[in-house]
């Protein structure tokens, strides 16, 4: 078989294929630029990689140019040419894409890709940079400066891009990365003179090098990792590249208007704010109100864009057990209302008390935009270094300079879930609601509360102008417009809605996902009727567009989630909370009638592994694959000579006697691994230890010299001594092979 495999080496198509991409300092570095280019591009990889071979080629063959010349000006001189048209390209391109584009090329590079889109352009740009870059730095290391260890730092390059953003490099890249990385380290060797390299050049070596990192690949694979929990906070909130990925996504909020279905997708662990909360909360950062076909949210600048600045101790927003309280005090004094409202049951009910809570808020990273994360019903915001906060129309917080603790008092939203506290949110509804703030404020005498549900009027109209506003230019869909009219049948209730709409995906078997992928035009539509998988943006934004579809008012939020538990403290506060880049998170507020603007949760839980263990199980996997085909490909080599004799000595029974002669001769020759200039007579020398039959060798002299028209031996004859020579090879080797055992064992007792 490896005979048959070094034939095949020899054949021209074979030995361009060589020549083209059988450097394994060439290999090496296409991986890399491989590696790179899926973080970038993963769909058009395979072009890159083939482009890559052909352009790394090139430029080695460029290398080798230089690097023989005598004079090292000219070395210099003809690289600094080369480096200069290279770069000049790559100016001309990002240049074209700044046209198209709305951030610089360097922004772009530098910020995670799962917050920018795709631009053809800067994508061609940072291939060309990557591929020259790369190329260069692995020739040097390897031809001209023999370092295996900066070899490994060059490998880091592309490992850095997925660790950045806290990705999985796929198993199959990680592999064949590593295995190019050995296969460079062996191939490579240092001579006497250290500036020089050698290669290993014949085939058989080639053959174990391939068959060493096979077997390094499935054994790296199926090896059992170690469970190491470690803390790594230090580590990766002091990586550069994250403080660099902080500002530039907040520089991109800065011009966006938009978000799309990339919330929920990120697996980084880099941790943005540290928390002190009496509760798991989730926290808003930014409201979008208009939802377009192609799925993705857009800003309505009057209601979405902080403008209003905000007095730290100010009450933004009433109590809504106060409210509530107040609405049944008005039942109490006048039976008629009571009756009108459905409130009878409740008329002289006190309902349980409602506390401000406070959660402390510490960013990490200085960034030149501050968002101050907040939960729903914020009363008030102080910040220890900032006193120009700004206010939205939908209560998002912004300001600058504040990069110390942020001190939030809210009401919980828990309270609307409170016993107590349902049966009267389930008898209001948003039909009568106003209407029942104007009866309420005619009943009631105390000044207070007559002022409290003039705000509270106040804040229901413009609830109704921004649904209002929200649906003019809003998607429009007659199936989503059917199925919130399924969910809420027979519901009257604001509360009762939206429970109903939010308890709707846990019911109709909905999965969180967070690897699908949405097929090119999908969108909320898509998700309700079809493919019932994404994360919370698919989630939100279903819910968003239900509840106004059944009338009600609601905006779709983006922010965090408190999931992860901390213990440690910082400048005098117990943090008790860690905010990551993964737990960024969308989700629906819906205006309740009696309560006020309410957060709810439709994403449904997930059963994924958010750590390296699913990967780590994905690589194993692959190294079971390899490992079953090596073992596929070795009993194939173990039964491949058994396999090759029988069909041989099938071959020579349809041919003359002279193809046979010829063909068992030349046989033979191979298996006693005999030159071809070895004659019929050498071969029967070699052959008499262990066949002194003359018979054969006579029959092959005379078919294959000889011009005599009688024969002989026919062909099955022929076939029948060769069979009785090869049984006669394979006995007379074993019996060898005994012999060598029995003098080793003597020997070992002489001593």
């Amino acid at each position: 078989m490896w005979n048959k495999l070094q034939e095949m080496t020899q054949h021209p198509a074979m030995k361009f294929l060589k020549k083209l991409a059988g450097d394994p300092v060439q290999i090496y570095a296409v991986f890399l630029v491989t590696t790179v280019m899926y973080y970038y591009q993963s769909g058009m990889t395979w072009l890159y990689t083939v482009l890559a071979v052909l352009a790394s080629w090139l430029m080695m063959r460029l290398y080798d140019f230089i690097a023989k010349q005598k004079y090292k000006v000219v070395s210099f001189m003809t690289y600094l040419v080369y480096m200069t048209a290279g770069l000049q390209i790559i100016r001309l391109l990002t240049q074209e894409g700044r046209k198209d584009y709305p951030i610089s090329f360097m922004v772009w590079f530098l910020t995670p890709q799962q917050v920018v889109s795709f631009s053809g352009w800067y994508t061609v740009s940072i291939y060309l940079l990557m591929l020259g870059f790369l190329t260069s730095v692995v020739y040097y290391f390897s031809k001209i400066r023999y370092r295996m260890s900066m070899q490994f730092l060059i490998m880091l390059i592309p490992l850095s891009l997925y660790a950045k953003e806290g990705l999985q490099m796929p198993a199959v890249l990680v592999m064949i990365l590593l295995a190019s990385y050995f296969l460079l380290m062996i191939y490579c060797r240092q001579l006497h003179n250290p500036e020089q390299i050698r290669s290993l050049p014949n085939f058989y070596g080639s053959m174990s090098i391939a068959v060493y990192v096979m077997a390094f690949s499935i054994l790296a694979a199926i090896i059992p990792k170690p469970e190491i929990t470690a803390d790594r906070e230090f580590i990766e909130n002091a990586m550069s590249y994250s403080s660099w990925s902080d500002v530039l996504m907040n520089a991109i909020s800065m011009f966006t208007d938009t978000t799309d279905n990339s919330v929920g997708s990120s697996n980084n662990s880099r941790t943005i704010y540290y928390v002190q909360s009496p509760e798991s909360l989730r926290l808003r950062t930014q409201t979008y109100s208009y939802y377009q076909e192609d799925d993705s949210w857009t800003v309505l600048r009057r209601y979405d864009y902080p403008n209003q600045i905000v007095n730290p101790v100010q009450d933004l927003t009433y109590q809504p057990r106060q409210l509530l309280q107040t609405i049944l005090d008005a039942a109490s004094q006048d039976a008629t209302f009571a009756e009108t409202y459905h409130l009878s049951d409740f008329a002289g009910v006190i309902l349980p008390p409602q506390e401000k809570n406070t959660v402390s808020i510490l960013p990490w990273y200085i960034v030149s935009s501050q968002v101050f994360p907040s939960p729903t019903r914020t009363t008030s915001i102080n910040n220890s270094e900032s006193n120009n906060i700004k206010k939205s129309e939908t209560d998002t917080f912004q300001g600058a300079g504040g990069y110390g603790w942020s001190n939030i008092t809210y009401y919980s939203d828990i309270y609307a879930n409170y016993e107590a506290v349902l049966p009267v949110l389930k008898s209001l509804s948003k039909e009568t609601y106003q209407n029942l703030l104007t009866d309420a404020q005619e009943i009631l005498t105390d000044p207070e509360q007559i002022a409290l549900l003039k705000k509270v009027q106040e804040e229901a109209e413009k609830a109704d102008a921004y649904f209002t506003d929200a649906k003019e230019i809003d998607f429009r869909s007659d199936i989503i417009s059917q199925l919130s009219e399924e969910i809420t049948a027979g519901l009257t209730s604001d509360f009762d809605k939206a429970k109903a709409i939010e308890q709707y995906f846990i019911r109709e078997g909905f999965v969180y996902d967070q690897a699908y992928q949405k097929p090119l035009g999908a969108n909320a539509v898509s998700f309700l009727i079809q493919s019932k998988k994404g994360v919370c943006y698919e989630y939100a934004t279903a819910m968003v567009l239900l509840c106004r579809a059944a009338g009600l008012p609601a905006r779709y939020v983006q922010g965090y989630n408190l999931n992860e538990m901390y213990n440690r403290e910082i400048d005098g506060h117990q943090v008790n909370y860690l905010i990551k880049v993964r737990d960024a998170h969308a989700f629906p507020e819906v205006y309740i009638s009696g309560y006020g603007w309410l957060s709810f949760e439709p994403t449904v839980p997930s059963d994924e592994i958010t750590d390296g263990t699913a990967e780590n199980q994905h690589i194993t996997e692959w190294g079971f694959v390899l490992l079953g085909l090596a073992l596929l490909a070795f009993v194939i080599y173990l039964l491949m000579p058994r396999i090759r004799e029988n069909l041989f000595r099938k071959r020579i029974l349809t041919m003359t006697p002279q193809e046979s002669a010829s063909a068992i001769f030349q046989h033979m020759r191979r298996i006693l691994r005999l030159p071809d200039s070895t004659t019929v007579c050498e071969l029967a020398e070699h052959s008499r230890p262990f066949c002194p039959e003359s018979a054969l060798f006579s029959a092959l002299d005379v078919l294959l010299y000889s011009h005599e028209t009688e024969k002989p031996m026919t062909s099955p004859q022929l076939a029948e001594t060769y069979c009785r020579w090869q049984a006669n090879h394979v006995q007379f080797l074993k019996e060898e092979a005994q012999k060598q055992k029995l003098q080793a064992k003597a020997k070992r007792k002489e001593r």
